[in-house]
């Protein structure tokens, strides 16, 4: 009997979407991408190009689905943004509201999301003042109502360029706030199902820590609750060096393991599959909550409710359509998720996996030449993702996922779930399996501390731009597509050398870049001042910033406590694709000005290490002195007279004189020609210093000035700004600093005598590009200027 004309139509229809919900997944993402980017003329063009492809690749069906994908994904992400306005609230106001998020408690930080009774979401912070109140703290979970009493601030943009925009990323969870929390009291619990299902982690978490010690507990949270906290800094630093990161977070392959260890113990009890695979798809959910909800996890879990509902109902999906549904889900759930970098590093990986699993996995080959595929394929799929947010790999990267993936996957995370579910019920058992699991899990932290100091262990390219990410998308999308296909496998080394070309050549571009910069940094309190000339011809950089540690107790020390030079300076030396510093000229001793050099040292090859000539140096400077000696670093004291000349650029030190009593005045003073302009650096130099100076040089004129000492008021002088007649004036200074500078008197005196005032605490970093002796300057802080009162 043939079956009814309907039943042949739908099932053609059917047939025609398999393996195509991967182009409507790509719409979504394309309609998303043009709606946050306000329908910019690059985001429109890439959806329109998107959409003619489609229309020639695809047929009818298939081809209105994802035109329909983009189409909704762009007007609902539109809505949502056009939405997504900060609130104007008061900033000192008392309110209630409910944690909406596991707490966090970090050292004496206690950090969580928090909702209104008007709906608006808050990042709440609190300073935890005692042993005895942290240790109450911890009883402090989701779903509870407190009333707050606090004082508003708005987050910050990126202030530096190539940094982490936190204001960004609290938008994107819809928090326009950051909530400082001074006091708060009459907390209950009035919890909703998810906000309970949070409460019950966080509770999971301390039975972890309660019953667990060391690595085992820091590692059974991590893979099997999805938390990281109470994994130690210098663990979590060795994974990322080694491209390693992502093994520590739930991955499909730990929710591949989960849901068959779950299946065959509802089997072995006597469940029939069908049972079996509903009580899975009521559990999924459930642990994806548990396990934090982090975008991993829920690509994980909701590809798996989509297979195991397929299997119920006896339908067949491909992985690609169930990985594309699972996605589709999540964007319109939540689009700004298509911005996370934890999504698109499990997307991209598992998309291209799946994609290429047929032709580079094969039952002819052994199980090590498969690994092998597999584990390029994901590092190649994560390439692009890599070198746009961190512009750094790791060219072992692919060797130690080959050995930690299956051990980490096949070994720890099983230990791991048997001493959890032992320690319910045969504590004795669990004690056993934790001292395998321990014993593991050091020998492992050992062999990637000793890797660590492998040469090149860390390759710096600098964050690749978004033409150079799609570049990067295309070459490797045509390697897999000829790795693919048996009959042009004689074009896989012409791809391969493509890739090999493109990336030599981001490596190398600094020796061809024609422009060349010099950046103050935004450091607060502080001065760090990166100079490169063009072709990459010398790189110079005039102190470090810093800050002086205040001494703190065990119980109040962070996981990651905040580092100028490893949280501010690097990161930017390292977007930047600087590898090496020529000269690191360090003006005089004070915390704000040397304090992270020694991080500087640690992380980016150095020439030279300028300090000023003097009878004594601060204990500060003879740590780094100390530090130079044992990296071989050549040390020079440098006092007036001291010149050099590198192409265009002249550099000559005009002070100290070696006669200076204060600290301040002992600043080396440098003058320097670069970029068709003329700069003066002057440390923190103060009236004393700079009345020697204007007895001392015939000419001090320039057109840009380093403000001394911050804009402090014993600084910059009417006499040194007759002398020097600056057209801009530069103030490297800290956001709401306790000292008040700059003082409103420099302010004037630099306005009466008509320089342009530029700002750290106002404008961010600010950086004067220049080629062929031009340039201009470029903040990284769009500012009002009326607001700022410049000129």
């Amino acid at each position: 009997m043939e079956a009814p004309t309907g039943s042949k139509t739908i099932a053609k229809e059917v047939n025609e979407l398999r393996n195509q919900w991967g182009y409507a997944a790509i719409a979504a993402m394309f309609g998303i991408a043009a709606a946050y980017s306000h329908a910019s003329a690059v985001s429109v063009t890439a959806a329109a190009a998107y959409v003619v492809y489609c229309f020639w690749r695809l047929r009818k069906g298939p081809f209105i689905i994802c035109l329909i994908s983009l189409c909704v994904c762009f007007i609902y992400t539109n809505e949502i943004e056009r939405n997504n306005q900060p609130s104007h609230s008061s900033s000192i106001t008392p309110l209630s509201a409910v944690i909406v998020s596991s707490p966090i408690i970090d050292g004496d930080k206690l950090s969580f999301t928090a909702k209104t009774t008007k709906q608006e979401k808050l990042r709440m912070v609190y300073t935890i003042s005692s042993p005895e109140e942290k240790e109450a703290l911890k009883d402090m979970r989701a779903g509870m109502v407190c009333m707050f009493t606090g004082e508003r601030d708005a987050p910050q943009p990126a202030r530096n360029f190539g940094s982490f925009d936190y204001k960004e990323y609290l938008h994107r969870q819809h928090i326009h706030s950051i909530y400082n929390i001074s006091a708060f009291s009459s907390c209950y619990e009035d919890p909703s199902f998810w906000q309970w299902l949070f409460s019950i982690r966080q509770q999971a978490l301390q039975y972890v820590q309660d019953n667990f010690s060391g690595d085992a507990a820091s590692f059974i949270n991590a893979l099997v609750y999805g938390d990281r906290q109470a994994i130690s800094s210098e663990i979590e630093e060795s994974y990322q060096q080694l491209g390693l990161i992502h093994l520590l977070a739930i991955s499909g392959s730990h929710i591949t393991v989960l849901i068959a260890a779950c299946y065959y113990v509802l089997l072995r009890l006597g469940s029939t599959r069908e049972t079996a695979t509903v009580l899975l798809l009521i559990v999924i959910p459930l642990y994806m909550y548990m396990a934090g909800a982090s975008p991993s996890v829920v690509r994980a879990s909701v590809t798996a409710v989509v297979v195991l509902s397929c299997l119920l109902f006896s339908a067949r999906i491909s992985g690609i359509d169930a990985l594309s549904l699972s996605a589709i889900c999540m964007l319109m759930f939540d689009p700004y998720v298509l911005f996370d970098i934890g999504f698109q590093f499990s997307f991209s990986a598992t998309f291209v996996l799946l994609l290429s699993s047929t032709s580079i996995l094969s039952s002819k080959k052994s199980m090590l030449h498969n690994m092998w595929n597999v584990a390029v394929a994901a590092q190649l799929a994560s390439l692009p993702v890599s070198l746009h947010y961190f512009g750094q790999i790791s060219p072992y990267s692919i060797i130690f996922n080959l050995i930690y993936v299956p051990f980490l996957s096949f070994i720890i995370l099983p230990l791991c779930l048997c001493a959890l579910f032992l320690s319910m019920f045969l504590p004795f058992v669990s004690q056993w399996i934790e001292t395998v699991l321990s014993l593991l899990l050091s020998i492992s932290n050992k062999v990637l501390f000793l890797s660590e100091k492998l040469p090149y262990n860390k390759l710096i390219f600098g964050q690749a731009p978004a033409w150079l990410t799609v570049c990067y998308c295309i070459v490797i999308l045509v390697l897999f597509t000829v790795w693919e296909d048996k009959r042009r496998k004689r074009y896989v080394l012409p791809a391969g050398g493509g890739l090999i070309l493109l990336l030599t050549a981001q490596y190398l571009f600094p020796y061809f870049n024609p422009y060349g910069n010099i950046t103050f940094l935004d450091v607060g309190q502080g001065d760090a001042i990166f100079i490169q000339l063009p072709y990459a011809k010398g790189t110079y950089m005039i102190d470090t910033g810093g800050a002086i540690a205040l001494p703190k107790q065990a119980w109040q020390k962070r996981k990651n406590e905040f580092s100028v030079g490893d949280d501010i300076v690097v990161p930017y030396l390292q977007s930047k694709g600087i590898r090496r510093i020529d000269k690191l000229i360090l003006t005089h001793g004070d915390a704000d000005h040397v304090g992270a050099a020694l991080e500087v040292l640690s992380s980016v090859w150095v020439g030279e290490v300028v300090l000023g000539r003097k009878n004594s140096y601060s204990d500060m400077e003879q740590q780094i002195l100390q530090g130079a000696e044992q990296k071989g670093v050549r040390i020079v004291l440098a006092g007036n007279g001291m010149k050099w000349r590198n192409s265009d650029a002249y550099f000559e030190v005009l002070s100290p004189f070696g006669e200076e009593e204060k600290e301040n005045d002992q600043s080396i003073v440098l003058r320097a020609r670069v970029g068709g302009l003329t700069w003066l650096f002057t440390g923190d130099l103060e009236e004393r210093g700079e009345e020697q100076l204007i007895t001392s040089y015939n000419n001090l004129s320039a057109d840009v000035l380093k403000v001394g000492h911050h804009g402090s008021k014993t600084s910059t002088s009417d006499a040194l700004l007759e002398t020097v007649q600056p057209r801009v004036a530069i103030i490297s200074v800290g956001r709401k600093n306790r000292y008040g500078h700059p003082h409103e008197e420099v302010l004037q005196r630099l306005r009466r005598h008509g320089a342009a005032i530029w700002r750290t605490d106002k404008d961010g970093a600010i950086t004067y590009i220049f080629s062929k002796g031009k340039g201009t300057f470029r903040t990284r802080i769009t500012y009002d200027e009326s607001t700022a009162g410049r000129r």
